[in-house]
C-alpha cells in the first residue's frame, strides 16, 4: 500500500510539472514604441520674424518601449518630451542662441506607425530695440525600417 501511494504521489507531481492542463495563452499586450530614425520634411509655416531659413536636418528618436519621455535628435538639437499611448507628443521648450536673439523652441505632434507630424514653434527674442517675434515649422517625418507601434 505505501508503494502504491508514492507512486500515485509521483504521478500526480509528474504531471502537474508537465502543465497538466492546456490553458490559452494571452498574446503580449503591445506598447508604445517609437525610437528610430525618420527622414524629415521641413515647411516655413506662419511667421512675424521675417526672413527665416528652415532645412532639413538628419532626424532620430531614442525611446525605451512603453515609457512616457523620449528625446529626439534634429541635427545638432536635442529635445526631451513626453509622448502619450496614442503618439501625441510635446517636448520641454529648448532654449537656443542665434545672432544675439534667444529663441525658445517647442515641438507638438503625433508619432503614427509610419513616422511623426509636428509643428515646431519658435518664439524670437531678439536684442533690444528690436520686438519679440514666432514662426512655426511644420515637420512631416517617415520613419525608416521598422514601424512604430501605437497600441
Amino acid at each position: 500500500m505505501k508503494d502504491r501511494r508514492c507512486w500515485l504521489s509521483c504521478f500526480v507531481l509528474a504531471f502537474c510539472a508537465c502543465g497538466g492542463s492546456s490553458s490559452p495563452t494571452t498574446p503580449p499586450t503591445p506598447v508604445l514604441s517609437v525610437a528610430g530614425t525618420y527622414a524629415v520634411v521641413v515647411a516655413l509655416g506662419q511667421n512675424s520674424c521675417g526672413p527665416v531659413t528652415v532645412a532639413t536636418q538628419a532626424t532620430s528618436v531614442t525611446h525605451m518601449p512603453g515609457a512616457n519621455r523620449f528625446t529626439l535628435v534634429h541635427g545638432s538639437n536635442s529635445f526631451s518630451g513626453s509622448v502619450t499611448t496614442d503618439g501625441s507628443f510635446t517636448t520641454d521648450p529648448l532654449a537656443l542662441n542665434d545672432a544675439g536673439s534667444t529663441l525658445s523652441v517647442v515641438l507638438q505632434g503625433r508619432f503614427s506607425t509610419t513616422g511623426l507630424t509636428a509643428t515646431v514653434t519658435v518664439d524670437v527674442v531678439p536684442p533690444a530695440p528690436a520686438s519679440a517675434c514666432r514662426y512655426l515649422v511644420q515637420w512631416t517625418g517617415t520613419k525608416q525600417g521598422a514601424p512604430n507601434v501605437i497600441p
